[in-house]
């Protein structure tokens, strides 16, 4: 497996995510990846735009665990409307970056390239904003380099 930001060197990551996060109206956009070149290694978020603190640095995932770990491991969006309807205070606590950040409603997609997963978009709203109506036609394409949300 190759590691994810040696496959778009040529990708300025956060000037991405600044620019999505304006133009879709959201107020928390992250990136996450594998620390390593290996599905074992830890899930961190790499790229933030909108953020409340540098918490999110803290946090470290595993494959199957969390926001962005559900959604490597499944490779499908993870959509949540309402984070206090969907969500019970104790599985807020599953989730860290829903914690740190406050979001109530997000959208996490997967970020596919040559049949394997490799990282995760997430946009986040606070303040009980809903997700822009046009969330289920959010795309990336041509904005994250080789990355695809379908393989």
């Amino acid at each position: 497996m190759l590691n994810a930001l040696s496959l778009n060197e040529n990708i300025h990551y956060q000037s991405v995510l600044d620019s999505m996060r304006a133009e879709e109206g959201f107020d928390f956009a992250g990136i996450a990846f594998y620390e390593q070149a290996s599905h074992a290694s830890p899930i961190k978020w790499c790229y933030v735009s909108g953020n409340l603190n540098e918490r999110y640095k803290l946090i470290v995932l595993r494959k199957g665990k969390g926001l962005a770990g559900n959604v490597m491991k499944t490779g499908k969006r993870m959509v949540i409307e309402d984070v206090a309807d969907t969500l019970s205070t104790q599985d807020q606590h599953k989730y860290p970056i829903v914690l740190c950040e406050q979001l109530t409603a997000m959208i996490a997609i997967p970020l596919w390239y040559d049949r394997n997963v490799y990282g995760v978009l997430l946009l986040g709203q606070r303040n009980h904003r809903p997700l822009p109506k046009n969330h289920e036609f959010i795309s990336f394409h041509n904005k994250l380099g080789v990355f695809c949300e379908e393989d």
